[in-house]
């Protein structure tokens, strides 16, 4: 893979309302560290919050992105603007405010959308959603139940994935002697820790354990509770824990606030009271976990209620019974009364989160999600593939055309694309079928559409960057349109991918990325095959040129495309290479192009008297890929014919000036890339008059590469 080509993976954007303490925004943090890991780019976008040092410092990117309050318009038009910038691959939003904004910002840059629900909703507000994603992610089975009965979604809708838990950060650990010392703790003392968003709706447990502390002092004696949170109600709350300190006559209750060293914090506990994340963290810390939550109570977190437990999110997602003082005096005691027990629950919680709640365990179940929420594979019957014109972007479209035959191996696949280009795709086997793209505007577009209308496509696949051929894959009636957001009419397609600029390896399998596929194969090489009777026909045309000789065969490929006269090396520099080739190497040499490269051809041939190898415009570009395919070496400029070569595992000498090898340079192995990068450069401009980066091309180094290549290449056939 030439330098600099993007990277494998997608870019995703994680969305809340703020990253302060709570669970949600744990588990997003979390989930988006476990995606990095497993290659993808993830970035998060917030009103902000405490817990942003904690992203950043963790090598995600957070964007602040204010919608809270009456900023819903600006922050829509920022979150906009954020996915086409950063070219987002797929929106994850986390609560239902986050949804609406990122559904709209969604629909507009034309980016796919998932909506994760984090607990349950009161159905009476079921009609002002309108933002559901084509899949809603839940992590409980009571959210789901929530979903399906009380908002009506189908259950096929509904994808269930378990919050998962950092097992490296969680982990058992004896408690820590200067954190006790630091927060005036007594050494070894039986302790409970709670931890938990103290809101009108969490709270309640907070005062439950605060209330039960007399009693549990009573039957423990020295028992210590400490609370760690955020939250309105977390006033009232220390009040509380006041009065009971005084009524205690110590300092028997711990009010911490907002803490960031939570795995630190849970160590010291001897049992952990908490719902949700917090619930999985002690779990995989070793510690014996009470579920209470704000749906109510389930108690000890063990094997025979942990189906309960992880169906309600540990007790946060569906009523149930009230947390009251009695039950956590009474559950809490048993377990400070049996060491063995909590030994024996902790080493239980310890397997279960490993086994079921790791992070490479949920996100490789949350990567699954989202590539099936890119494209519903199943689905997809027909699709249909908008080829670019230029031969050399249709050799860096073979490796998508291989990677989405894979991936849809059921499908039937019809390529669209110009006439004298259909040789070099009919027969990959990629594809089962070709349609020429007609000549013409508006009209020829219509007929075509018409035409490609009648195969019912599902899926429509536009490397094209052109108008016509937008609008084209939106009049054929496939209701899935993936193309990208430079293209013209670009909003005739319904999936955008947000990468700009010419057509490219790294380009294409972004695109298909956008589907969801990792192309196993990123290059070219090997991948185009021939008719017989093309083969033969090349064949047949260097025999009849009478190049028989001991020399190696070297292609030259001067010519550059009508648009792009700035890629072209002097006419000069070619016939003198071509002399010293014959003198250095006795090659035998032909010149390939098309007809505007005959005259071309016949000045870099003649003086050495060689014009029977001219066979620029002799060749369509299948032939042209049987011809090369007979070659030792190609040299030309960053144009197709170099491109066909290297798929046809021919080494190449590339000319490169203007454009970036590293960006469009010739796949595989065994190839010399000369290139003086300038600080004009790199460019497309034709006007170019000194045009220095290709003017400062030697002969004489193009030679020295030349003979390294072929060095190469004869070692290697063990010539």
């Amino acid at each position: 893979m030439p330098a600099g080509q993007r990277e494998s993976g997608l870019t995703i954007l994680h969305v809340l309302s703020w990253l302060n303490y709570g669970g949600v925004e744990s588990y997003a943090i979390r989930l988006s560290r476990a995606l990095r890991d497993r290659g993808h780019r993830v970035l998060i976008a917030s009103s902000g919050g405490q817990l942003v040092p904690e992203v950043e410092s963790s090598g995600i990117e957070h964007f602040t992105v204010d919608f809270t309050g009456g900023k819903t318009l600006p922050g829509l038009r920022a979150l906009r603007r954020l996915l086409e910038r950063e070219r987002v691959d797929l929106v994850n939003a986390h609560n239902w405010r986050a949804g609406m904004v990122s559904s709209l910002a969604c629909r507009l840059a034309g980016v796919p959308y998932l909506l994760t629900i984090h607990g349950t909703r009161s159905a009476m507000t079921r009609h002002t959603v309108f933002y559901w994603s084509e899949r809603v992610i839940v992590v409980s089975e009571a959210s789901r139940r929530n979903l399906v009965e009380g908002f009506g979604l189908p259950e096929s809708r509904v994808v269930l994935s378990r919050i998962g838990v950092d097992c490296e950060r969680f982990q058992p650990r004896p408690p820590d002697a200067a954190l006790e010392a630091e927060l005036g703790l007594s050494r070894g003392a039986p302790r409970v820790v709670h931890v938990s968003r103290f809101s009108q709706g969490k709270a309640p447990v907070a005062f439950a354990l605060v209330a039960a502390m007399a009693a549990l002092d009573a039957a423990n004696p020295g028992v210590e509770l400490i609370l760690i949170g955020q939250g309105p109600e977390e006033g009232a709350l220390a009040a509380a824990a006041e009065a009971i300190n005084a009524r205690l006559s110590r300092r028997a209750i711990s009010w911490l606030g907002g803490r960031s060293d939570i795995p630190r914090l849970l160590g010291l506990g001897s049992v952990v009271v908490g719902t949700a994340s917090v619930a999985l963290e002690a779990m995989a810390s070793g510690k014996p976990v009470i579920a209470a939550g704000k749906g109510g109570y389930i108690g000890p977190v063990t094997p025979s209620s942990l189906s309960r437990a992880e169906a309600t999110c540990f007790a946060d997602h569906e009523a149930m019974d009230p947390t009251t003082a009695e039950r956590l005096c009474q559950d809490i005691s048993s377990l400070l009364a049996n060491g063995d027990t909590q030994k024996e629950l902790g080493r239980f919680g310890r397997a279960t989160t490993e086994s079921r709640y790791s992070l490479p365990v949920v996100s490789e179940e949350v990567e699954g999600i989202y590539r099936r929420a890119l494209c519903n594979r199943g689905a997809v019957r027909n699709i249909l593939i908008f080829h670019l014109n230029q031969i050399g972007d249709l050799m860096f479209t073979l490796p998508a055309l291989k990677a989405l035959r894979e991936a849809f191996p059921e499908a039937r696949v019809t390529s669209i694309l110009r006439p004298h280009l259909t040789g070099l795709v009919a027969h990959t086997g990629y594809v089962d079928d070709v349609v020429q793209r007609p000549p013409g505007g508006p009209s020829g577009a219509a007929a075509l559409g018409r035409r490609l209308r009648r195969l019912r496509p599902d899926l429509a696949v536009v490397f094209s960057q052109s108008a016509t051929m937008a609008l084209c894959a939106r009049l054929s009636g496939a209701a899935h349109r993936i193309g990208y957001v430079d293209s013209d009419l670009c909003r005739l397609l319904n999936h955008r991918i947000q990468e700009r600029g010419i057509p490219c390896p790294s380009k294409v399998l972004h695109l298909v990325r956008g589907l969801g596929i990792e192309a196993a194969k990123t290059d070219y090489v090997g991948l185009a095959r021939l008719a017989p009777e093309d083969d033969a026909a090349g064949e047949r045309l260097l025999a009849e040129r009478g190049l028989e000789g001991p020399g190696p065969l070297i292609a030259l490929a001067p010519g550059e495309s009508t648009d792009t006269p700035h890629k072209s090396w002097s006419t000069a520099g070619f016939r003198d290479l071509a002399s010293q080739l014959l003198r250095h190497h006795r090659a035998r040499l032909i010149v390939v192009g098309t007809e505007k490269d005959r005259m071309l051809g016949y000045h870099i041939l003649s003086p050495i008297g060689m014009e029977g190898g001219n066979l620029a415009g002799r060749t369509t570009p299948a032939r042209l890929a049987a011809v090369l395919s007979r070659c030792h070496l190609l040299i030309g400029i960053d144009s197709g014919p170099m491109h066909v070569a290297a798929a046809m595992g021919v080494p190449v000498v590339g000319l490169f000036g203007p454009t970036d090898p590293g960006r469009t340079g010739p796949m595989g192995e065994g190839h010399e890339v000369i290139y003086h990068p300038q600080p004009c450069g790199p460019c497309m401009t034709p006007t170019c008059s000194d045009r220095p980066c290709m003017s400062s091309i030697a002969v004489e180094e193009v030679v020295l590469s030349a003979t390294r290549a072929l060095a190469r290449a004869a070692l290697a056939s063990g010539g």
